[in-house]
């Protein structure tokens, strides 16, 4: 079944569609998807193939060290828990915070609060922080004008999403249209030639792929990891 809702906000028009996995709800700035899951987790090594049972949504997570054909977990941006175990990556400056799942409990923290061990939480990773408390955290120089096409893992109203811009902008332009979503918190998510294709299920159990010409790119073979949303 889909239904759809148009509610006006004062950002503009937003249009909601329900799927039986996704629920897709776009700005004029932004597609933003909420997967219904049951349990989340990081994948590694591998990523799901298309039409894997269970899978909802899934995309790249945690930056990538070097380009490398062997799957090495030294090769994730700092430590990360996988099926409840804590994995040790290589340390990143560039991460400023993270995220932590567990059954019916999730967080978003400082880099100086990720946890040493996995006591409990189920899957985890750290990335740079966007959003804390439904603040934006500041943003350096070089990065503030680079355009391109941003994804990031977020909580709005209660709900994990994850969101995209529609069409290159500049990274302080893409913090912005979070915080005029009203964004509680974000983490970045890994972009990039081969890095930003992704695929996620619809409301007839059929698969739909993000940046599909990204398996194209000469650097698709060196993804490292991918937050993945499961509903069985």
């Amino acid at each position: 079944m889909r239904v759809i809702k148009i509610i006006g906000l004062a950002m503009g028009l937003v249009l909601t569609l329900q799927t039986a996995a996704v629920t897709i709800e776009t700005t004029p700035l932004l597609n933003v998807y909420y997967p219904d899951f049951s349990h989340i987790d990081l994948v590694c090594g591998q990523m799901p193939p298309t039409g894997s049972p269970g899978v909802e949504f899934c995309c790249e997570a945690a930056f990538t060290g070097e380009l490398l054909l062997e799957f090495r977990h030294l090769n994730v941006a700092d430590n990360h828990i996988c099926d409840g175990v804590m994995m040790k990556g290589y340390s990143c400056r560039a991460n400023t915070g993270g995220f932590v799942w567990k059954k019916g409990k999730w967080q978003f923290m400082r880099k100086a609060d990720y946890p040493t061990a996995a006591d409990g939480w189920r899957m985890g990773f750290c990335q740079l922080l966007i959003i804390k408390d439904g603040v934006a955290r500041p943003i350096s120089g070089k990065m503030r004008t680079k355009r391109t096409i941003y994804r990031a893992l977020c909580e709005k109203a209660g709900r994990l999403c994850i969101i995209e811009c529609r069409k290159p902008m500049s990274y302080e332009s893409f913090v912005k249209s979070l915080v005029d979503y009203h964004v509680t918190h974000a983490l970045y998510l890994d972009m990039g030639s081969g890095w930003n294709y992704a695929w996620y299920r619809d409301a007839d159990g059929q698969v739909r792929e993000l940046f599909p010409e990204s398996k194209a790119s000469p650097k698709y073979k060196y993804r490292t990891n991918w937050i993945t949303f499961y509903q069985k």
